[in-house]
């Protein structure tokens, strides 16, 4: 079973004359959502409110086979994202999430509710921005990795909703050194090494020498490093108009950990992933972030509409 817990929105999409429509996010959820519709058996431990946004969320996630940890709900309000574009629909958000549900992290309860058979265990984004709350899910990864779990982690960074970059960057590298399995955005690295030229992403590897590291560039497709050698180039796909990429990378994300999950790939297994296997797993993770492209905010596929649309 795959664990997932971290940041839950609801974002609130802007379609213009201040219109603005109510979809389940946030970058954690978004990776559980995907994986579950993907076929995977999938936990979500992060608190959820009981107001009426909390009710859009875990109705979301039972609609894509998702369960929640059990007494996860809590009466703090539930964190909001407004999600406006630019004309190349790129997406900007405004974060509210002082006091909200999921920066409740009950440590021992998490832990209690974890799954006798865990494959994976991941978190990232705005759960490790604060420095409260990276201790406490560093807690949480560290419990699960002596379990047997693979480490998960997405920085998806967030430079808006931190005064305190270096504390931010220092705390995330806490998270690298744990990691089985590390993604990464062109925009992540930028942020997390300015000093570094574009295009260093081998740098990253280097520095952390996770089983395996995903590095995503957008429309110029996404590339896999194992720690064995192993390097693997796959294309962007896009399969019909563009209608944003709320969710792009998370949808990735998802997919990755699905296959894991799926290929039954344990231990030091990722790192022994040869060329086709990984540019299989990668192709999917394009495939399924392209179909969300397609729709407005993060609605990753299932498999069949993977299969439907590729063939």
């Amino acid at each position: 079973m795959i664990v997932v817990g971290g940041d839950a929105f609801v974002d609130l999409i802007d379609r213009g004359q201040r219109v603005f429509e109510a979809y389940p996010g946030g970058s954690t959820f978004n990776c559980a959502v995907a994986a579950g519709l993907l076929g995977s058996q999938v936990l979500y431990v992060s608190t959820l409110s009981t107001d009426p946004y909390g009710d859009l969320l875990v109705n979301r996630l039972t609609e894509c086979n998702v369960q929640i940890r059990p007494d996860a709900r809590s009466d703090a309000n539930t964190s909001l994202a407004i999600v406006s574009f630019d004309d190349f629909s790129q997406p900007s958000y405004a974060f509210y999430r002082k006091g909200t549900a999921d920066r409740e992290v009950p440590i021992a309860d998490i832990i209690a509710s974890f799954p006798k058979s865990m494959s994976v265990f991941h978190v990232g984004s705005c759960a490790l921005i604060c420095r409260e709350d990276q201790d406490a899910w560093l807690q949480v990864v560290r419990a699960a990795k002596e379990r047997g779990a693979l480490i998960s982690i997405d920085p998806n960074c967030r430079p808006s909703m931190t005064n305190d970059p270096v504390t931010y960057r220092q705390g995330l590298e806490r998270f690298f050194e744990e990691a089985d399995l590390i993604k990464c955005s062109d925009e992540d690295l930028s942020y997390l090494y300015p000093h570094w030229s574009v295009n260093e992403s081998n740098l990253f590897f280097e520095k952390y020498s996770p089983q395996l590291f995903v590095y995503t560039r957008g429309a110029a497709g996404l590339r896999g490093f194992t720690n064995l050698g192993v390097s693997v180039e796959v294309d962007a796909t896009l399969p019909g108009l563009l209608v944003d990429v709320v969710g792009a990378g998370d949808s990735v994300h998802g997919a990755l950990l699905s296959e894991i999950d799926r290929l039954g790939l344990m231990g030091q297994q990722l790192a022994h992933l040869d060329v086709s296997r990984l540019k299989g797993i990668l192709t999917l993770a394009s495939r399924v972030a392209g179909i969300n492209c397609t729709r407005v905010g993060c609605q990753p596929p299932n498999r069949q509409e993977v299969s439907e649309f590729f063939g």
